[in-house]
């Protein structure tokens, strides 16, 4: 498996944006416990790449628990991508904390300390594919 970090992840967004949906801020400007914060990529990805989202921290659920992170994210084409959440912090390079390779993922990554997170997906083989994937503050359903 090749690094894909030297100071930080390589972002590679074709034609991808990302959304920051649903953060409304309480007086004093931290979030609201239950403000869902989202990280959104979709469009189509190339043989060989990597698309990321990210940084996002686990944040506080409507029942004000913090469950983790949710990866959520499918592809509609043939064969199936590769689905990536790493954790980083400022001391230390991103570490993989759960990959699957599949046409479409749901999974909930639990908080660790002050750590955030990022997803990725990747292509590895034959031709470009449409993929979407969301990265939650919480998970959603």
């Amino acid at each position: 498996m090749k690094p894909l970090v030297s100071t930080g992840l390589a972002l590679l967004t074709l034609g991808a944006g990302a959304l920051a949906a649903g953060s409304s801020a309480t007086p004093g400007g931290s979030l609201a416990p239950s403000a869902l914060v989202q990280q959104h990529s979709f469009g189509t990805i190339a043989n060989g790449s990597t698309v990321c989202v990210g940084p996002l921290s686990p944040g506080t659920d409507p029942n004000g628990q913090r469950p983790g992170v949710q990866i959520f994210g499918f592809t509609n084409g043939q064969p199936s991508l590769t689905w990536q959440v790493f954790s980083v912090s400022s001391q230390s390079a991103p570490t993989l904390v759960f990959q699957t390779t599949a046409r479409s993922v749901d999974h909930i990554v639990p908080p660790s300390g002050n750590l955030l997170f990022h997803a990725c997906v990747v292509k590895r083989a034959q031709a470009a594919q449409d993929y979407d994937l969301t990265l939650n503050s919480f998970p959603v359903e």
